[in-house]
């Protein structure tokens, strides 16, 4: 009999919800032909995960520093592979993992610390091998060759789009978007006329309450959306031919559907990636989004739009994937039963 897959990862407003969203394009694709179940701690905001999953808590009491211990006990080890997203799964915890007789498979966007984990899956563009320290016996899956996107946005991958003018704004600045990045970008999109409708997407853990109010106002131009399923979310895209996101999992989901895009970066794991599609040239610079204030999404935006050869932006972004992404993860997996 194979082996079961431990998804394990964790979420809430406070630390942001991109590990678990990550996971979730993992889960879909290996679903089919794995059992597994989905680890995530009693703190996490368990609303966001599918219902249909199969959700185990770790209660509050168990440290990470338990973790290993708690997992080996409640959990086969030779019986179960663990594929881990989150900065709190340090070397010394892969290690212990590692000890206890599991087989690892750990996210990674960050490249700092020395991995025990079997596979190391990094999807930057950006990465690559000499920026790890690691065991002998770790393969590394660097690159968009190992995008973590779910199905259905593979299938978008393939298509081909072509936009001529730009009038349809799509606004996603992740989970919790702690310094309300969206509302900022919203209002500099009002300011110019040439965009007549506004999606926007808020995470599961957005807590900004002004946005409602602009849409009040604002009721013929913006649209927010919220929990969207994966058909959706890919149907509030297509609608769109412009978008401002930061480098996380939304601009590969974005970059799929395929549209101009002005991106940047507010924490550190996102720069990687900024830098990746940056350099292969499939997105507008936005740079380090901290600290911005309203005017400045306006100013970016208002550069890009006399740029009107928006046809090499999404022929960089079709370049980025291939139709084996599924198959590679689920070799990555098979390869440890």
């Amino acid at each position: 009999m194979g082996k079961k897959i431990i998804f394990r990862a964790d979420g809430n407003s406070k630390t942001g919800l991109g590990h678990l969203y990550r996971l979730f394009s993992l889960v879909e694709i290996v679903k089919g032909t794995f059992d597994f179940v989905f680890l995530t701690h009693e703190t996490s905001t368990n609303s966001v995960i599918p219902k249909l999953y199969n959700i185990v808590n770790i209660p509050k009491s168990i440290s990470i520093k338990e973790e290993p211990e708690w997992l080996a006990t409640n959990f086969l080890p030779q019986a179960h592979i663990i594929v881990a997203d989150g900065y709190q799964f340090t070397s010394s915890y892969q290690k212990q993992v590692k000890e206890k007789g599991f087989k690892l498979v750990y996210i990674d966007d960050l490249a700092k610390e020395h991995m025990y984990a079997d596979v190391l899956v990094n999807h930057s563009p950006y990465i690559q091998k000499k920026n790890y320290s690691k065991e002998p016996y770790t393969k590394l899956a660097l690159g968009t060759r190992y995008a973590m996107l779910r199905p259905l946005f593979l299938e978008e991958a393939k298509k081909v789009r072509t936009i001529s003018v730009l009038d349809s704004a799509f606004v996603c600045f992740g989970g919790a978007d702690p310094y309300n990045l969206t509302l900022k970008a919203v209002k500099d999109l009002l300011l110019i006329p040439q965009f007549k409708k506004i999606h926007v997407v808020l995470g599961g853990a957005y807590r900004h309450n002004e946005i409602f109010d602009l849409e009040e106002f604002y009721s013929d131009k913006i649209n927010t959306h919220r929990n969207l399923s994966e058909q959706k979310m890919i149907n509030v895209m297509q609608q769109c031919n412009f978008a401002i996101a930061p480098a996380s999992t939304i601009l590969y989901e974005l970059s799929c559907v395929k549209m101009p895009i002005l991106s940047g970066y507010y924490v550190d794991n996102q720069e990687l990636i900024y830098n990746g599609f940056l350099n292969s040239k499939a997105i507008y610079k936005g740079g380090d989004m901290q600290n911005y204030e309203v005017g400045e999404f306006k100013s970016h935006i208002k550069a890009l739009l006399i740029n009107h050869k928006f046809c090499h932006q999404i022929k960089a972004q079709k370049s980025l994937f291939d139709d084996k992404i599924a198959s590679r993860h689920l070799n990555l997996i098979n390869d440890l039963c």
